[in-house]
């Protein structure tokens, strides 16, 4: 004979979960009634943050900056060459770009250099651990490591064009 279950199923929760596909990073993890659409929403915010690259050879000092520019809601690309930082500008558009001069394969003001030739218009802050005097070098602003965060973040909103508002660190 068989038998038969007389138990009742439970109800199965659907939970939708959208990544963002260049970082494979969770977006939303949703209960039933969140849909796409407002998933969509979600990741147009995300996309819609000013973009910056950050040229440091250091990885601990380049994950530390990922971190504290993400929370405070840039999109964030790090590279640690200047050959790395050329071929990201020709083929990213960036609102700024935080440079290190020490590099390990020039020096950072060769980027610069480029920069203000191809996009003039994109402000570029130094990050140095050096005290060089580097005469009247066409950089947005010069930060000598260790710099202070909300300093850093304060500049890069004004770099940007965004207006400064208090930041939370």
């Amino acid at each position: 004979t068989d038998a038969v279950s007389t138990e009742e199923a439970s109800p199965v929760q659907v939970s939708h979960r959208y990544f963002a596909s260049e970082s494979d990073r969770l977006l939303v993890s949703s209960t039933p009634g969140y849909g796409l659409a407002q998933a969509t929403n979600v990741q147009r915010e995300r996309r819609a943050g000013y973009s910056v690259l950050v040229v440091e050879d250091d990885p601990d000092i380049s994950m530390s900056l990922q971190d504290l520019l993400e929370f405070e809601g840039f999109h964030v690309t790090c590279v640690p060459t200047c050959q790395e930082a050329y071929s990201s500008i020709e083929q990213h558009a960036y609102d700024a770009v935080l440079l290190d001069l020490g590099l390990p394969d020039g020096d950072g003001l060769s980027v610069l250099e480029k920069v203000q030739v191809s996009h003039p218009s994109l402000s570029v802050i130094i990050l140095t651990a050096s005290n060089r005097d580097l005469g009247s070098v066409p950089a947005y602003a010069r930060l000598t490591k260790p710099w202070d965060r909300k300093e850093l973040c304060t500049l890069l909103r004004q770099a940007t064009g965004q207006t400064p508002s208090p930041i939370m660190i």
